[in-house]
């Protein structure tokens, strides 16, 4: 198949095809680029084998596309949590076992993080207001179900108490991430012993932060 054998999409069902085929490929292609900032429509559009008028068509913007794979991403790793959650006994209902579950499924998906990363610095850029308003409904969507499930989990803290907590790991998050994940060079001198103390390990450091917040909610 073929840009010029690529026809338009007329009804709701091939329009709607047409997107998941974009987001499709947005996937494999973020699989691909180690820099989302290397991301743009014209890339894909070739590997989606669409016209860039067309792609324009479903995503106003490059940034617009990896919003809402971010949402995607967001909604599969809830799915991934609440089955950890569910997952051993012998710890559940205390807030290590919601500090381990949180930090593991999140390390367990890279592209969540990367996104996640750099949401407020690049990609809540070059989109409409309606696109935004409709990410930022798709996370507070996601942050309340989220809480609910920490509260049945816990139920000595309130679901309000962990969307408080949810809304301060979003910084720490996103801060972690890009330390854990140095550039080439940055990585080879964090390599040397005499910095390793200067190291972070994006897995254990979030699971450690996240009790710290989670010990806070305790002491209120």
């Amino acid at each position: 198949m073929t840009t010029s054998t690529y026809l338009r999409a007329r009804s709701t069902e091939q329009k709607e095809e047409r997107r998941r085929h974009l987001l499709h490929t947005a996937r494999l292609l973020l699989l691909e680029i180690p820099d989302v900032h290397d991301f743009g429509i014209n890339e894909l559009s070739r590997c989606a084998q669409m016209t860039k008028s067309n792609v324009y068509r479903y995503f106003e913007s490059s940034e617009a596309v990896l919003l809402t794979v971010l949402v995607e991403e967001f909604m599969i790793w809830h799915t991934e949590l609440r089955a950890a959650l569910g997952r051993g006994a012998r710890h559940r209902g205390t807030i290590e076992h919601i500090a381990r579950a949180f930090s593991a499924t999140m390390a367990a998906r890279p592209l969540l993080c990367r996104l996640t990363s750099v949401f407020p610095s690049i990609l809540e850029r070059n989109v409409s207001a309606e696109r935004m308003v409709g990410f930022k409904q798709g996370l507070l969507n996601i942050r309340k179900e989220t809480a609910l499930d920490f509260h049945n989990c816990m139920p000595s803290i309130s679901a309000c108490a962990f969307e408080k907590f949810i809304h301060q790991a979003l910084p720490l998050l996103i801060g972690l991430w890009p330390l854990s994940n140095p550039g080439e060079v940055a990585a080879q001198v964090m390599a040397r012993p005499d910095l390793a103390a200067l190291r972070y390990d994006f897995r254990r450091d979030l699971e450690e932060g996240l009790l710290m917040l989670l010990r806070s909610r305790l002491s209120e």
